[in-house]
């Protein structure tokens, strides 16, 4: 599936967006329902994801790929410090 602006105004908002992910060498989490925190499903009784937004540019050209994940998201577990165990 792809995605285009239509005017200057998404142009805009679409570039920046995918700039500051370029500039920061990362991704953004992106997630559905309150607060957006829940998985993204894409259609009719579908398979839930998790999804991650990925933004490059190159000059005036940019693109933002969304990479979906059915992996659950876990905290790490905390290192046991020496002397603990």
């Amino acid at each position: 599936m792809q995605l285009r602006h239509v005017d200057g105004v998404t142009y805009d908002f679409l570039f920046a967006i995918a700039k500051e992910l370029d500039e920061k060498d990362s991704v953004m989490l992106l997630g559905a329902g309150d607060g957006g925190k829940g998985p993204l499903v894409l259609q009719s009784n579908g398979s839930p994801y998790r999804g991650f937004l990925d933004g490059r540019i190159k000059g005036d050209s940019f693109v933002l790929l969304l990479h979906l994940s059915s992996m659950e998201l876990k905290k790490p577990a905390a290192k046991a410090e020496k002397g603990d165990e």
